[in-house]
């Protein structure tokens, strides 16, 4: 048997998630980015991430998202050259921006 676990990790959004989408950076593994869906104009996008050492997800940021977002998506950049860009849609399209 090789040296691989199998895992199980949980992680519970403070409001119904109705989009998501893993990053698949290798500077920045297992990050995850959460879309609210709340019945209202203001909604939540939360990036977040696994510890490693504590085996649990650790909020990172969020941001303040009008509507609920029905898509949001990572750029797929497997090398980690490009800007750490996150798209998402509701109402219309818009880029984000990770600095962290």
């Amino acid at each position: 048997m090789s040296g691989k676990r199998k895992e199980i990790y949980k992680y519970a959004a403070p409001w119904p998630v109705y989009s998501m989408n893993w990053s698949i950076r290798p500077d920045k593994r297992f990050r995850l980015a959460l879309g609210s869906f709340l019945e209202e104009y203001n909604n939540r996008v939360q990036i977040v991430s696994l510890d490693e050492e504590k085996g649990e997800f650790a909020l990172k940021s969020y941001f303040e998202h009008p509507y609920p977002t029905t898509k949001v998506i990572w750029i797929p950049d497997s090398k980690g050259s490009l800007p750490d860009l996150l798209a998402t849609a509701g109402d219309y399209l818009r880029i984000w921006r990770d600095r962290k």
